[in-house]
């Protein structure tokens, strides 16, 4: 690692990459516990999915970590393999008489939410980790990259959340304003 002005924000970043693997291996587990939890196909192969990116990401960042420690620029290579697969899991995975049918998914419904969570919190470090990395170009369009693409995981949970919450109003008839 360079000492110096130039050394100080690059371990900065690298000690930001360190506490992003933590999170992704926290993302990792938890996405194996919903996946194992969930009631519905559709919603066990998203959180499946969304396990195998979390992965995705702990290795990509320890190769990062790697390129840093050996000088050179940082990049993100992701596959496009899981880019298509995002669209997979943009339409509603609950069955639409889910819960008319007397299912409750309280379980999923909570799964979701703390999905949803741990996204918001990888985007928030990533934009730390942007900041930090101010001035090399190479960090900054790695970490714009992470940040898209942690925002895809959090906008599929959205919208399955949004799916389960809009039918349990439907079937309580309750309509906010």
């Amino acid at each position: 690692m360079k000492k110096g002005p130039v050394g100080r924000p690059r371990a900065r970043v690298a000690e930001g990459l360190r506490k992003a693997l933590r999170n992704e291996m926290d993302g990792r587990e938890f996405y194996r516990m919903a996946a194992k939890n969930a009631r519905t196909d559709g919603i066990r192969q998203m959180f499946e999915f969304l396990r195998e990116e979390e992965e995705r990401h702990y290795e990509m960042i320890l190769a990062q970590m790697e390129r840093l420690a050996e000088g050179k620029p940082m990049r993100l290579v992701r596959p496009t393999s899981g880019r298509r697969a995002v669209r997979k899991f943009s339409g509603p995975l609950f069955p639409p008489d889910f819960v008319a049918r007397g299912m409750r998914a309280d379980g999923e419904a909570a799964a979701l939410s703390v999905g949803m969570t741990l996204e918001k919190q990888a985007i928030l470090q990533f934009t730390v980790l942007r900041r930090r990395a101010k001035g090399d170009p190479s960090a900054e369009k790695l970490f714009d990259g992470l940040i898209a693409w942690e925002r895809e995981h959090l906008e599929m949970l959205s919208r399955q959340y949004e799916q389960l919450r809009g039918m349990y109003w439907e079937g309580a008839r309750f309509w906010p304003f």
